[in-house]
C-alpha cells in the first residue's frame, strides 16, 4: 500500500468529473484487454451523442452560461429566445454529457469533455489505480468501483435508454458508497499532495480561485521531490521526481504571464485536486459554474485529520471510515468484532476473488468496511479487517490462506467454502 511518491504525475483539466468513469469502467470490463484509443474514443462518442431533449429552465442555463464556444451560436440564440413569451418549450439537439451536467442539483457543473480528451480523461483511471497500465483493463479497485454502480449508471450514456431512465438516474452524482472508494482511491495515490496543499487552503477565509491555489503547487512539487530524492530506488523513481520538477517549471513560467489563457499547466494541475472534492461534498463552489471555492467546517475537519495524522498510510489504514463517518454524518458505529467484520469481508470476497479463489486483502477489507457503513450502519477500519483475518488464520489455518510478497506482507487471502457456515449461517 506505501507508494513512492502519493502525487499524480500528469494530472488533466479535464479529469474534473469523476461521473465519466462510472461508463469508462463499464465499457474496459468488457474486455481482458483495451488499447487507449479505443476506450478513450469510446467514451467521447458516448458522451457527445446528441439526442432530442425539452429546453427546461436549468437546460437553458447551462447553455446560455457554460456553452460559450462559437459552435453553440445557434443553440444559445434558441436558449435566449425560448421563454420569451412562449408557452411551448421548444425541443433542442443536445449531447448527453450536456443534459446530465445542466442539472440544477449538481454541486458543480462543469466538466464537459470535448474530442481531445480521448486520450487525456482515462489516465485518471491509471492514476488512482482502477485501470491497469498497458491492457486498460480493470484492477481490483475498478472491480470494487464498478461493483457499487447502479445498472440504470451503466445506461444512462446510452441514446436510446435516456427515455426510460426518464431523469432518474445521473451519472454525475456520486452515491455514498462511490465516493468513499474514489475518496479513498484519490488519497492513496495523491494525499503527498493533498495534504500540503489544503494545509494552505484551509487559511482561506473567502473564496479563493484555481489561480490562487494552483500558485502553490511550484513549491509542494519540489517539497515532495526533495524528501523524495534519498528514497528512490529505481530510474522510473527517478523520472517521476523530474516530471514533477519540470511540472513545477511550467506552473511557474504561468505565474509569470498576465493572461495564461484557460487551458495552462496550472489549471491542469490543479483543477483534479479541487473540483472532484466538490463533488464529494468536501468543498464548496458558491457557483456552480465558476471555479471559485470556499473552505467548509467538513474541509477542515477532514484535511485536518489527514495534517495530523502520523501519514497517509496510517490514516488511511487507522482513521479512514472513522473521519468518513464523521464527515459524511453517516451516524455509524464503530464494531470491530469478527461477527460484524467477516460477512461484510465475505460479501466483498464474493465478489473480488479471482478464478484461482484468491483476492487481495486491502480491496477485500476497503470494499467490505464500505458495505458494513453503509449496509448495516457499523464501521471498522482496515487495520481491524486485516488483524481479525490473522486472528482467524492462527486459530484456523485450514479455512484461511495467506499469500505474502517478497517482503513478507500480506497480499492474497482466500477463504475455504466452510467459512461461510461459520459467519453467515
Amino acid at each position: 500500500m506505501t507508494e513512492f511518491i502519493r502525487a499524480f504525475i500528469n494530472p488533466r483539466r479535464s479529469m474534473q468529473r469523476f461521473g465519466f468513469l462510472k461508463y469508462l469502467m463499464w465499457r474496459a470490463s468488457l474486455s481482458s484487454t483495451n488499447n487507449l484509443s479505443t476506450l478513450g474514443k469510446d467514451l467521447i462518442a458516448a458522451v457527445t451523442q446528441k439526442v432530442s431533449y425539452t429546453l427546461s429552465a436549468q437546460l437553458r442555463e447551462y447553455i446560455l452560461t457554460a456553452l460559450t464556444d462559437p459552435i453553440y451560436t445557434n443553440l444559445r440564440t434558441i436558449a435566449a429566445k425560448s421563454f420569451e413569451g412562449n408557452l411551448e418549450k421548444p425541443t433542442v439537439q443536445v449531447e448527453i454529457q450536456d443534459i446530465y451536467l445542466s442539472d440544477s442539483n449538481l454541486s458543480s457543473r462543469r466538466g464537459k469533455l470535448v474530442s481531445d480528451d480521448w486520450n487525456r480523461y482515462p489516465y485518471l483511471a491509471l492514476d488512482i489505480s482502477l485501470l491497469r497500465k498497458g491492457t486498460y483493463s480493470l484492477l481490483v479497485r475498478g472491480q470494487s468501483f464498478l461493483s457499487l454502480v447502479s445498472e440504470e449508471e451503466k445506461r444512462a450514456f446510452n441514446r436510446t435508454e435516456l427515455k426510460s431512465l426518464n431523469g432518474t438516474v445521473n451519472p454525475f452524482q456520486l452515491t455514498l458508497p462511490q465516493m468513499l472508494i474514489l475518496l479513498f482511491s484519490v488519497i492513496e495515490k495523491d494525499g503527498d499532495v493533498l495534504s500540503i496543499l489544503y494545509s494552505k487552503l484551509l487559511s482561506f477565509k473567502e473564496s479563493f480561485s484555481v489561480k490562487d491555489a494552483g500558485n502553490y503547487l511550484p513549491e509542494i512539487y519540489r517539497t515532495i521531490a526533495k524528501n523524495a530524492r534519498t528514497r528512490a530506488k529505481s530510474g522510473d523513481d527517478l523520472i517521476r521526481i523530474q516530471k514533477l520538477l519540470d511540472t513545477a517549471n511550467k506552473i511557474e513560467a504561468v505565474k509569470q504571464k498576465p493572461f495564461p489563457g484557460g487551458k495552462n499547466p496550472r489549471e491542469h494541475a490543479i483543477t483534479v485536486r479541487l473540483e472532484p472534492f466538490v463533488d464529494f461534498g468536501l468543498l464548496f463552489k458558491p457557483d456552480p459554474f465558476a471555479y471559485l471555492y470556499q473552505i467548509t467546517d467538513r474541509t477542515k475537519y477532514f484535511f485536518e485529520s489527514i495534517i495530523h495524522s502520523e501519514d497517509i498510510d496510517y490514516f488511511l489504514n487507522h482513521s479512514f471510515f472513522d473521519i468518513s463517518n464523521e464527515v459524511f454524518d453517516i451516524k455509524g458505529k464503530h464494531k470491530n468484532n469478527r461477527e460484524i467484520i467477516m460477512p461484510a469481508m465475505l460479501k466483498a470476497y464474493n465478489i473480488l476473488k479471482s478464478p484461482l479463489g484468491y483476492a487481495s486483502i486491502l480491496e477485500v477489507s476497503l470494499l467490505s468496511g464500505i458495505y458494513s457503513i453503509i449496509e448495516k450502519g457499523f464501521y471498522f477500519e482496515i487495520f481491524e479487517a486485516i488483524d481479525t483475518l490473522k486472528a482467524i488464520q492462527k486459530e484456523k489455518p485450514e479455512i484461511v490462506r495467506f499469500n505474502v510478497d517478497r517482503w513478507g506482507v500480506l497480499t492474497f487471502v482466500k477463504f475455504n467454502n466452510n467459512i461461510t457456515k461459520i459467519f453467515i449461517e
